[in-house]
């Protein structure tokens, strides 16, 4: 916090730097000049390239003209104008500091009037003469003597109660034109924050169009998307067979590893998990991102495990090969074993230890086995639809929900999607021996 210059007074009446001030003046004077300085090269160049002609002199036109120049010197107008309001405000600013400085003077004489008179007053009711009040004395010489004594004693007291209500109202006074030194310089600054804006007013472009809005919403919201497009894409691997079955289950791979790159691209979640390993902070948004982490990675493992047989069978048939392979030979040979891998894996499925018991509760029936194995993704769509739409709608943005979809998001990990990426792991490792 920065030091207040006026001890005296108490608080700083009059925030803010000449300096500072003075500083962003001349840095939005020399915009606006270089912003006049182009507009004026642009136009000329315009009226030097009426005399080219052809398809480049038409394009070279278009570029420069149109609304570029309108804005260049738009934005000329309005550097100017808030460059004028700063160097009002730091007239202003300057000037109320000085009138703060002399108060502040004013206030350390005041104080220092009030501690003589405080001292003064004390000094007077301790004057021993004023006990002679409840004295008795003899008419004459005697009496007489007592009486001017006493009479001198009151009159030094109401001399110093009078100079301590002196200096008190007057460092009062100083006090309160201090304050509404305060209130016109909030006044001003309120003044100079509604003339800036308005310096920018019908001058900057239109707002961003519909296809900007979209880009900017799709990149504050991008860990959310990836992560429901990778849990459909898991649901529709389930759902579908043949090539479009594969194609999903590749898709869920790739999306999920997309998504665990969006997340960890993110500084608060990596400073979560640093907090939560270092200093043991296992708070709620550890656990989220903790929890999502863990789903992306597990949410990659079939497509990973499809790559790496696929990989793995390319380079084995290139070995073996009679003949040199071509690259593109040995890309077509990559593509070839991943889709039959995706394949195998698709239709093989995965172990499902909660799918198996409840079955085998019911009766083991197939029915009810394979409908265990749509748990796991159908949740994984709601979760992750519910933290895109939390996001975005302040309604639906509570504790209690996020911690309900990470819990369940946990309990996927754990009871199904763990288990099946285990399996997956075991049988790719098995092929690639």
């Amino acid at each position: 916090m920065a030091q207040n210059p006026y001890v005296h007074l108490g608080w700083n009446p009059v925030p803010g730097q000449p300096g500072e001030v003075a500083k962003l003046r001349t840095q939005l004077a020399n915009s606006a000049n270089a912003l006049q300085t182009a507009y004026e090269k642009i136009d000329k160049l315009l009226g030097e390239s009426s005399f080219w002609e052809g398809d480049a002199a038409v394009g070279f036109r278009e570029a420069l003209d149109g609304d570029l120049p309108k804005y260049m010197k738009d934005a000329h107008t309005s550097l100017t104008q808030a460059a004028g309001h700063l160097g009002t405000w730091h007239d202003g600013l300057t000037s109320r500091r000085e009138l703060a400085h002399k108060y502040d003077a004013e206030a350390a004489d005041h104080k220092g009037d009030l501690k003589t008179a405080n001292s003064r007053h004390e000094a007077a009711q301790k004057d021993p003469d004023l006990k002679l009040a409840g004295r008795t004395f003899t008419e004459g010489p005697e009496l007489e003597a007592a009486q001017a004594r006493l009479n001198a004693a009151n009159d030094r007291l109401s001399d110093a109660v009078t100079a301590v209500n002196n200096a008190q109202g007057a460092l009062d006074a100083v006090m309160r034109k201090a304050r509404e030194l305060e209130g016109t310089h909030e006044a001003e600054a309120r003044a100079l924050a509604t003339a800036l804006k308005d310096s920018t007013k019908n001058l900057a472009p239109e707002e961003p169009g519909w296809l900007s809005k979209a880009l900017s919403w799709i990149g504050d919201n991008l860990t959310n998307i990836l992560s429901v497009l990778a849990a459909v894409a898991g649901l529709l691997a389930l759902l579908c067979t043949g090539p479009f079955g594969i194609a999903m289950l590749l898709a869920a791979g790739a999306l999920s590893l997309a998504t665990m790159a969006s997340r960890l691209s993110d500084p608060k979640v990596r400073e979560s998990l640093k907090d939560g390993v270092t200093k043991g902070e296992f708070d709620a948004d550890f656990w989220e991102n903790s929890v999502g982490l863990a789903g992306d990675l597990l949410g990659a493992v079939p497509g990973l495990g499809a790559v790496s047989r696929g990989l793995n069978g390319a380079i084995r048939s290139t070995i073996n090969a009679s003949e040199a392979v071509s690259a593109g030979q040995f890309l077509g040979r990559f593509a070839d074993d991943t889709v039959t891998a995706a394949n195998r894996i698709t239709t093989a499925g995965s172990y499902n230890p909660v799918g198996n018991w409840v079955a085998q509760a019911a009766g083991g029936s197939q029915a009810v086995r394979v409908g265990m194995d749509y748990v796991s993704p159908v949740a994984g769509v709601l979760t992750s639809s519910y933290g895109l739409a939390a996001e975005n709608i302040d309604a639906l943005d509570s504790d209690a929900g996020k911690n309900t979809a990470t819990g369940v998001d946990a309990a996927r990990a754990g009871l199904f999607d763990g288990p099946a990426a285990f399996s997956i792991v075991r049988n790719t490792a098995a092929a690639l021996r």
